[in-house]
């Protein structure tokens, strides 16, 4: 029974593999109330969440969504956990089309905004997409553009279960943790940002144990949810068939200079597209375009579609000063306003 593993970790002892799956298939099944389901989250944060119980609840997470069925074998996901509170402006998205403009399919996963004044699915819009289709809306889309955004609230219906409870306590719980593991493409590239050190590294360890060919997750010491341009970065790295590992990225050692957060800063999602666009047309800050380059040409990297960052950061520059990255805003914008409408 659920109570049974509220009871479990409420004695601060970690749920088995099995014990944790279940509880996760009795939330998202609606089987508990939004009380027990509370119950469970704060035990989970007093606790403290371990890899195991993490990674299970990924799995059930993952088998109850819906699926995107398309080619994702070259496909990258970028994307940020949130609650970074820095109120920068849509980094990720924008690089997102910088990464798309080199070449690489591109299957986003993201959400309204929640913490901060503009998400993903916010600062689309405003770029003129359609950022809400549903499951043969997204596979066409991208199958005709190489790029698509997924919805979450679209493909992870189950999690309206959920939503009452995590309202109720208004406080971070490791569902915050999980969003970008969900991706329902699953996509076997993935850079992925997130609000601190610990939860990079626990991200990273969950990584390991799923069906992923090569990861990237990072946590700026600025605080950021992005490989930042303020200061360095921790990236920890994992390579299926390989050992992984954790290094530190210095930014000006590689080619850029610091710069202050009040240079990356945002505002709402009008103001963000309009950012994003100045950026397309070579007419931005260079400390806006250089931290979009940047995490575009590590998400190139992460897809080996790059002998190193250098040679990554070489074709995510070229993206944009050649117009292909405002080329790819156009094309998603028209072509998602096109199968909306049929």
């Amino acid at each position: 029974m659920f109570t049974d593993s509220i009871e479990i970790i409420s004695k601060g002892s970690d749920l088995t593999s099995d014990q944790a799956e279940e509880s996760m298939r009795q939330i998202l099944s609606g089987q508990v109330s939004s009380e027990e389901i509370s119950a469970f989250l704060m035990g989970m944060r007093m606790k403290g969440e371990s890899i195991n119980e993490l990674t299970s609840f990924v799995k059930v997470m993952r088998n109850s969504s819906i699926p995107v069925e398309v080619d994702a074998s070259r496909a990258v996901d970028l994307c940020g956990t949130g609650g970074d509170k820095s109120g920068t402006f849509n980094i990720s998205t924008a690089a997102m089309f910088v990464v798309a403009g080199a070449g690489l399919p591109v299957l986003k996963h993201g959400n309204r905004s929640v913490s901060s004044k503009s998400g993903s699915y916010d600062v689309l819009l405003e770029l003129g997409g359609v950022p809400n289709l549903q499951k043969t809306g997204v596979e066409k889309l991208y199958n005709e553009t190489g790029m698509a955004f997924m919805f979450a609230p679209n493909f992870h219906p189950a999690m309206k279960h959920v939503m009452p409870a995590r309202s109720a306590l208004k406080i971070r719980t490791f569902f915050n943790m999980l969003g970008p593991l969900l991706n329902p493409a699953n996509v076997k590239y993935q850079l992925v940002g997130t609000f601190s050190r610990e939860s990079a590294l626990k991200m990273h360890q969950i990584f390991e144990r799923l069906d992923i060919d090569r990861t990237l997750t990072v946590h700026s010491h600025d605080g950021l949810d992005e490989v930042s341009l303020t200061s360095k970065s921790d990236l920890f790295e994992t390579n299926r068939g390989n050992s992984t590992h954790q290094f530190e990225f210095d930014p000006t050692t590689n080619g850029y200079s610091l710069v202050s957060m009040k240079d990356l800063l945002g505002g709402d999602a009008k103001h963000n597209a309009e950012i994003i666009k100045a950026i397309a047309e070579n007419r931005s800050t260079q400390a806006q375009r250089d931290i979009v380059e940047l995490n575009a040409a590590f998400a190139i990297y992460v897809a080996n579609q790059a002998k190193d960052f250098t040679q990554a950061k070489e074709l995510a520059s070229k993206s944009i000063d050649s117009g292909e990255m405002k080329k790819k805003i156009e094309l998603f914008a028209g072509e998602s306003q096109k199968i909306a409408s049929e």
